[in-house]
């Protein structure tokens, strides 16, 4: 099916652009979905999910981040940030997204779909505009990792205040990437860990507007915005009643192998969250919508909108 792409000026000059999945016109809408993609990816990513969604009656919006995708001037500007929070940055932006699907839909309230870094942004949109949500879908999302959280975070202070924090860093990138990777020996490529699928792999090491350098405060403001969101005052945060699915692999070293993903939807259920639902699946890597079962898992997420979004 169609889609449309657009732009819109944030309020600090940056443009930042868009797909739209219409739904059928032919059929009333069900719900309208915004997603929030991962680092170093972008939301052209998600036309499959995108789509299916679209064919199921829900209307789809997902934005490239700043620094991100076609939201950068030239293909020389992906990955670099000159701002002073990027987390607030991109948490912003998804608001202005937001109040465009608000204009085109008054009366819909939105289900916000967060990959890694956009579940992290998501986590804490919902603690501020939560609602007007309808539902939210976090999927590889991550606690702050013991050990390397903490080290990542001192590791770029340090080296932001003797590089600047423009510039990209070599040691952030084998700090987290390599050591992701390193979970699955003999490595074939250096992102392995995203997928046990090795089409998608391949496809993602393709990808034009695939990044892996970055400024060094995007990697300083995303570990600073997920020890914040991680902490029991964002969970207590969200409302209780916002049906929430969580969903990761097993073997996704972002979420610590499951373990960092089940601490956060414990964390969720400390926090009084009514309605949660925590699907880890076996043999998983940290992109399950490219995992090898994709089919299932896409349509795991469609039975449970389909559950909860009632026309």
């Amino acid at each position: 099916m169609s889609f449309t792409t657009s732009a819109y000026k944030t309020i600090d000059d940056e443009t930042i652009f868009y797909y739209k999945w219409p739904s059928n016109r032919n059929n009333p809408i069900k719900g309208i979905v915004q997603i929030a993609h991962g680092v170093g990816e972008h939301a052209g990513r998600y036309h499959p999910i995108a789509e299916k969604l679209q064919n199921e009656g829900f209307e789809v919006y997902a934005n490239d981040h700043r620094a991100h995708g076609k939201s950068v001037k030239s293909h020389d500007y992906l990955g670099y940030y000159d701002g002073d929070n990027y987390f607030l940055d991109a948490l912003n932006d998804m608001r202005q997204l937001t109040e465009i699907i608000q204009k085109e839909h008054p009366n819909k309230k939105i289900i916000l779909f967060g990959h890694s870094m956009g579940s992290l942004l998501s986590r804490e949109y919902t603690t501020k505009y939560g609602a007007d949500l309808e539902a939210l879908i976090l999927s590889g999302t991550a606690s702050f990792m013991k050990g390397l959280g903490p080290v990542g975070l001192f590791s770029a202070d340090i080296l932001g205040k003797i590089n600047g924090k423009h510039r990209s860093n070599e040691l952030l990138k084998k700090l987290f990437f390599t050591q992701f990777n390193k979970k699955f020996k003999p490595n074939r490529t250096k992102v392995d860990w995203i997928s046990s699928d090795a089409r998608q792999v391949d496809l993602f090491e393709a990808d034009p507007l695939r990044i892996e350098d970055f400024s060094l405060s995007v990697f300083r403001d995303i570990l600073k915005g997920t020890k914040k969101i991680n902490k029991i005052q964002t969970f207590e945060s969200t409302p209780k009643d916002l049906p929430i699915l969580i969903f990761s692999g097993d073997k996704d070293p972002v979420g610590e192998m499951g373990k960092g993903v089940k601490k956060v939807a414990n964390a969720y259920e400390k926090a009084g969250i009514k309605n949660l639902t925590l699907k880890l699946y076996e043999g998983g890597r940290h992109e399950m919508l490219n995992e090898i079962n994709k089919n299932d898992v896409e349509q795991d997420v469609i039975n449970w909108l389909n559950d909860r979004i009632k026309v």
